[in-house]
């Protein structure tokens, strides 16, 4: 898989450039992006790091990615973001972010390490690159900044409140702005470290969140996991997922109708799905999960308009189904949804 990062994250970058008065529509253009295009569902990191050296000429500033930082909001990482507001704590949102962050940045891995700082354990959020050094030296420093600058301002606003960091780590050299970095984390910042990251209290990222909600969470991973399963696929996994999507409310589709749809013959999209080592049955299956889920998390719609919406035949087939998969009924599926947000 190409490293890739979600197309929201490059209009991030337009809205820094709005503030400098910088036309964006040239800056992109000459990095190969088409910020029009809102088709466009994720961007190659080497373009990224075009769009980000040009976006630093043009506006002077070799901090840049701070700047993004301070402008970020929950709706740049879509679901994943709605999800971490509606967590229990901070750590928790962050694990679920974490586990989902391939959506994001394909090209970064996060890990996190408990250690013991000045006043108590904290946790430490850090980057660990997937790519082979020489596609390392492709991803801009900016890009960093952001990836780090973003964790404080996505805690402050879930927590509503300042959750400051205990310390903020560098791989590369900041002796020249030191102090636009230190201005900005409000804590110490090192530069030339052997990982990027930033560390918190634990306490802090334990606390309850005011904003917890544990049917948005439930709402929203099913988002996350729809579009992780996609990503996972390939083409035609991704097409056939597509189509059963826009069918299913008319009825069960048959792998005839969907070979049909695609242009090709029952036994070329068999070999084709085969290729990437899935069966029509298993998509039908999956996204039928992915959507009863999503649906049973809404206590207006019944679980018989569920059965016909997901093209079963009956609520009593729907139910075997279901409890097969799951473990339990739709019913009880959904009473264990009222009791987590209860509880």
């Amino acid at each position: 898989m190409s490293q890739t990062t979600l197309a929201t994250i490059p209009r991030l970058i337009a809205q820094v450039l709005a503030i400098y008065d910088v036309e964006a529509t040239s800056v992109f253009t000459s990095a190969g992006i088409d910020i029009s295009d809102d088709s466009q569902s994720r961007i190659p990191m080497v373009k990224m790091a075009t769009l980000w050296k040009l976006a630093v000429q043009e506006t002077k500033n070799n901090e840049l990615g701070l700047v993004a930082a301070s402008l970020f909001q929950p709706a740049y990482l879509k679901s994943i973001g709605m999800a971490w507001l509606a967590s229990a704590n901070l750590e928790d949102g962050l694990k679920r972010f974490i586990a989902s962050s391939q959506l994001i940045n394909t090209a970064i891995q996060i890990e996190l390490t408990e250690q013991n700082g000045e006043n108590g354990e904290e946790i430490l959020i850090q980057y660990q690159k997937r790519l082979k050094l020489a596609d390392q030296l492709k991803v801009h420093h900016c890009s960093i900044e952001l990836g780090i600058g973003f964790f404080l301002k996505m805690f402050r606003l879930a927590a509503g409140k300042n959750i400051p960091a205990t310390g903020v780590y560098f791989t590369f050299s900041i002796d020249k702005s030191k102090q636009a970095y230190e201005d900005y984390f409000q804590c110490p910042v090192y530069g030339n470290q052997a990982v990027n990251g930033i560390s918190f209290s634990k306490a802090l990222l334990t606390e309850t969140l005011p904003t917890h909600d544990a049917e948005l969470v439930e709402m929203n991973e099913m988002v996350i996991n729809k579009h992780l399963a996609s990503m996972e696929n390939g083409d035609t996994s991704a097409k056939v997922i597509k189509i059963i999507n826009e069918l299913l409310p008319l009825g069960c589709p048959t792998e005839e109708t969907l070979a049909y749809k695609l242009h090709m013959s029952k036994r070329t999209l068999q070999r084709k799905l085969s290729q990437e080592k899935q069966s029509f049955l298993t998509l039908l299956t999956s996204v039928r999960l992915i959507l009863a889920k999503q649906q049973l998390a809404i206590n207006s719609i019944s679980i018989t308009e569920i059965t016909y919406q997901l093209g079963y035949s009956s609520p009593s087939t729907f139910a075997r189904a279901f409890k097969k998969h799951i473990g339990v009924s739709p019913v009880e599926f959904r009473a264990q949804l009222v009791d987590n947000i209860n509880n």
